[in-house]
């Protein structure tokens, strides 16, 4: 067989040639349309690729994007790879601060910058001395007014649309992306030419977020998150349509271009498809296209999978994955044996599960002392992983607690796996709440909790208890004109099984639950709340 190097010129090679009359359609943070095709995708690539030569900028070099989803990222995710650069791609949610502790710590020599975040970009460039080309991605020349400073377009104006394909090593560093820190600092994940390749495999296959060239994809998880789960790349390998929503999420204007470009693959977080369900709802017709939705980040509630099913007759299929693992790792997908059940039936032995991983990726349950535990559906673990597309090792050599001797990597979830081969995380070590000597599962009573009518999001946490240790205690958003009240969660919560030990306290009514900048929980903030 040849020895094919697996870079990303692999997936972007054929743009131009077999998917040339493709579209990619991006919608711009102020509602404007942009739309062209792979044809132009792959020659403005090969510009910028080209002007990143011009511009001095190393091979191996860091080069640093902090934008929205857009044609323009796009057109970054294989020039900076592709020319032998590494890609970082920037949390636009991020503080001054933190965004400064990252590029220091990449070593970043140019960024490519949306212009509204050109001021923060501005105000700590003078805090990371690597940092000497900055690109605003515009058209507007004015808006780049500094010497130092140069508009996207005219870059791209000044460079040729040829570019020969460079030799490169598939085992070479091609993107950087940071985890979002809860535990710390954030910590670089390094992806190579081989993983992000081998990656972009899986999510096009049946196993992962099937993609092909029918297709028309929406990726509303950020470019700047884990590859936007991979799916440029994957969409882009295989020729599909690709759909961009740039900026914060707009529910009306999102279902617009749902409808509008006949997207049949979108993925997002479980917030996302929250905030979703009652404009799709409200539109006759939205599942004509829409084939499937995968929803990752975190534990969608079982009521959210049940509506988006039985209500609207799209399937939210729930994915796993982290930083670590490119970030796809396993997807709930039914097996074929589950072809007559009953949706209901279904829905708990796949859909509620974190899923059955990918070709490729090994788990593995592990107890308190290292002993392998089975998968019986009861004994609950450490989740550890292994594969192609999991890292073995954090930028710099942070966290090296994080690999076990044998080289599997500690996700820090715990997790059961079921007699059928699925797995369902229960909860994240730090996020598990010990009451008396026994554990009780956030996420399954954050799940429980938003399944009552009268509730949009509810999030636990520990609170210190001078008997038990820890209680839980319930921040919950009801809906509005709706009122919860402590023996409404307890009454409700009984009736679904959990016993009267495990009930809370407490429970707080919140405007908003707190979200990370990835669109998770924010479980710290709600501690810090209660002092724990």
């Amino acid at each position: 067989m040849m020895d094919v190097p697996l870079t990303t010129w692999l997936l972007f090679e054929g743009a131009a040639t077999h998917h040339r009359h493709s579209e990619i359609v991006s919608r711009q943070p102020g509602g404007e349309l942009f739309r062209y095709t792979y044809g132009n995708f792959s020659e403005r690539t090969r510009k910028l690729m080209n002007a990143f030569d011009t511009m001095g900028i190393a091979p191996g070099a860091v080069v640093a994007t902090l934008a929205w989803n857009s044609y323009r990222h796009l057109e970054a995710y294989f020039a900076v790879p592709c020319t032998g650069r590494v890609l970082h791609t920037l949390n636009v949610r991020l503080s001054p601060d933190e965004l400064a502790f990252i590029l220091r710590d990449a070593g970043d020599v140019a960024v490519l910058v949306d212009p509204e975040f050109l001021p923060l970009i501005e105000q700590i460039a003078p805090r990371v001395p690597s940092l000497t080309h900055i690109v605003v991605l515009t058209d507007d020349a004015a808006a780049a007014a500094d010497s130092t400073i140069v508009a996207y377009e005219q870059l791209l104006a000044e460079a040729e649309s040829d570019y020969a394909a460079p030799e490169l090593d598939e085992r070479q560093p091609a993107s950087l992306c940071y985890t979002s820190g809860t535990t710390g600092q954030p910590k670089g994940v390094v992806s190579t030419h081989r993983s992000l390749f081998l990656h972009a495999l899986a999510v096009t296959s049946a196993a992962g977020i099937c993609v092909g060239p029918g297709d028309s994809v929406l990726p509303q998880v950020p470019m700047f998150h884990a590859s936007a789960w991979g799916l440029p790349f994957a969409a882009v390998g295989v020729g599909a349509k690709l759909v961009f929503f740039g900026g914060p999420l707009e529910a009306a204007p999102f279902v617009d271009l749902l409808l509008d470009e006949q997207v049949t693959v979108s993925a997002g977080v479980p917030t996302v498809w929250v905030s979703v369900a009652d404009e799709l709802e409200r539109r006759p017709g939205a599942n004509e296209h829409l084939r499937h939705i995968i929803s990752g980040g975190s534990q969608p509630p079982a009521a959210l999978i049940e509506h988006y099913s039985r209500k609207l007759g799209i399937p939210l299929v729930q994915a796993w994955g982290m930083t670590e693992t490119s970030p796809l790792a396993s997807v709930a997908w039914p097996q074929h044996r589950m072809r007559s059940w009953t949706e209901e039936s279904v829905t708990h032995a796949a859909r509620r599960q974190a899923g059955l991983p990918l070709p490729g990726v090994l788990v593995r349950l592990r107890d308190e002392d290292g002993n392998a535990l089975a998968f019986d559906g009861a004994s609950m673990g450490a989740l550890e992983v292994r594969g192609p597309w999991v890292t073995d090792e954090y930028l710099h050599g942070r966290g090296a607690e994080n690999f076990t001797e044998d080289g599997w990597f500690v996700t820090g979830d715990v997790a059961i796996g079921s007699p059928d081969g699925y797995f369902v995380i229960s909860d994240r070590t730090k996020d598990l709440i010990k009451s008396g000597g026994e554990w009780i599962s956030s996420v399954d009573m954050e799940a429980a909790i938003m399944a009552m009518p009268a509730v949009i999001e509810a999030a636990v946490v520990a609170a210190p208890d001078p008997k038990w240790g820890e209680r839980p205690v319930a921040y919950v958003v009801p809906r509005p004109g709706k009122s919860i009240e402590l023996e409404m969660i307890r009454q409700h919560l009984e009736t679904t099984g959990f016993p009267r030990w495990q009930l809370p306290d407490r429970v707080e009514v919140i405007d908003e639950i707190p979200k990370t900048a990835v669109g998770k929980f924010d479980k710290k903030v709600l501690r810090a709340l209660d002092g724990s």
